[in-house]
């Protein structure tokens, strides 16, 4: 099997996983530190801009994505869970519904996204579910965070 970052299912909920060639701490450190997360945050052709992080329990994030367009958006909400390094929990309020494929439904109820890493012999196994989402949207942010895993790969290297 290849190690390509590549969709999944899981009660319904799309996700993505990759196994990365790092520890589980230096890539927990890449979801909650600004200038790790603008290196790799979102899907191809996307930049990130952050804007506000206090990742903690009740601890708001701000992302402002900028599309290829140059068109820009926040991504927006409130961590749940930061148990370093093996989970993330955050939930998020204000999706980025910029450049959308025809015919998908703007996402605009809150959503959940899981995040875990689990080490072994070096390398990293981490796998995002993100929960709560429109049928539409749900598969458009599963292929998001298979780009943005592969760009992790990429800047961990």
């Amino acid at each position: 099997m290849s190690n390509k970052a590549h969709i999944l299912g899981y009660k319904e909920e799309p996700a993505a996983r990759r196994t990365i060639n790092a520890t589980a701490e230096d890539l927990f450190n890449a979801w909650i530190m600004p200038e790790l997360i603008e290196q790799w945050w979102g899907p191809d052709g996307f930049t990130t801009k952050v804007q506000d992080l206090d990742p903690r329990p009740s601890g708001r994030y701000a992302f402002e994505m900028i599309s290829p367009s140059g068109s820009s958006c926040v991504m927006a909400g409130v961590y749940k869970t930061v148990q370093r390094p093996i989970h993330l929990v955050f939930e998020v309020h204000d999706h980025c519904n910029l450049d959308l494929p025809e015919g998908t439904m703007p996402q605009s109820q809150a959503s959940v996204v899981h995040v875990t890493f689990e080490e072994m012999a070096g390398k990293t196994t981490v796998t995002v579910w993100h929960t709560s989402l429109n049928k539409d949207y749900a598969w458009l942010a599963a292929t998001s965070w298979a780009h943005s895993l592969e760009k992790l790969e990429t800047m961990s290297k």
